[in-house]
């Protein structure tokens, strides 16, 4: 079980949780995202940390994005190449990076809520599972169905479950074979009753990937399913992460 903040090696307290946001083209959303980030009570911006990690977007780069002054600690990290549907490499850049023992993991286009963070950070949590979410319209706070890519879980199960495949970049929807190893390795509480708010695209036109399609080229798609059966009869390599050259740009 961890319950306990651990201390720097200058005495003071490091972040309890890193929250990871994978980017690509969605400058209106981070400058949202940061707006209700900047928000947060102080004392709850002293536990936390944000990492944001740009998949290599080409004409918006989240470096870009204005920021205000009050934000907690954060930083910025740069994918390499542009390569399409690489946020599985994204989440791990943002993992192996993270400073806190715990992550939250999720998309560009969900919110954290204050109040949501405030009781993650009060729950006894064990960090032999991972944990979901509830979730919510950002817009109205009308419940809607849990997103299945948002964890909570600490650092050591992420890297214990494997991390994201990065083999699979490239091809769209592969991101819950995640979900699938993590099951295998452990087991899923999910938290309705601390949601998350999604962010819906008359909201904020770009709050989703906008600029590439989510549907698979024919040659993509049966590559796909078959390193996704090579791997599982352990016929093809294991999982690949941290592949990407990446730079930190803030």
């Amino acid at each position: 079980m961890v319950t306990s903040e651990t201390q720097r090696h200058d005495g003071g307290a490091q972040p309890n949780v890193t929250v990871v946001f994978a980017y690509y083209e969605n400058p209106e959303m981070l400058r949202l995202q940061w707006s209700e980030i900047s928000r947060y009570p102080a004392a709850l911006k002293k536990r936390i940390e944000v990492i944001v990690v740009d998949d290599g977007s080409p004409r918006f780069p989240a470096i870009d994005v204005p920021r205000p002054s009050s934000l907690p600690r954060h930083s910025i990290y740069r994918i390499g190449r542009d390569v399409r549907w690489n946020q599985d490499a994204a989440r791990n850049i943002g993992a192996h990076e993270a400073v806190a023992p715990w992550l939250l993991l999720t998309d560009i286009d969900h919110v954290v809520p204050s109040a949501s963070l405030e009781k993650v950070l009060m729950m006894t949590k064990d960090d032999r599972v991972f944990y979901t979410f509830g979730r919510i319209k950002f817009e109205s706070g009308e419940a809607r169905e849990p997103h299945p890519n948002s964890y909570l879980m600490a650092r050591a199960l992420y890297w214990e479950i494997g991390g994201h495949d990065e083999d699979f970049a490239g091809i769209y929807g592969k991101d819950f074979l995640f979900r699938k190893r993590a099951m295998k390795k452990t087991s899923e509480v999910p938290l309705l009753d601390i949601p998350l708010a999604r962010v819906g695209s008359k909201t904020v036109g770009d709050a989703g990937s906008w600029t590439i399609s989510r549907e698979n080229p024919f040659r993509l798609r049966v590559w796909g399913y078959v390193m996704e059966w090579l791997k599982t009869l352990r016929l093809f390599r294991g999982v690949q992460t941290l592949t990407q050259s990446y730079h930190k740009v803030l």
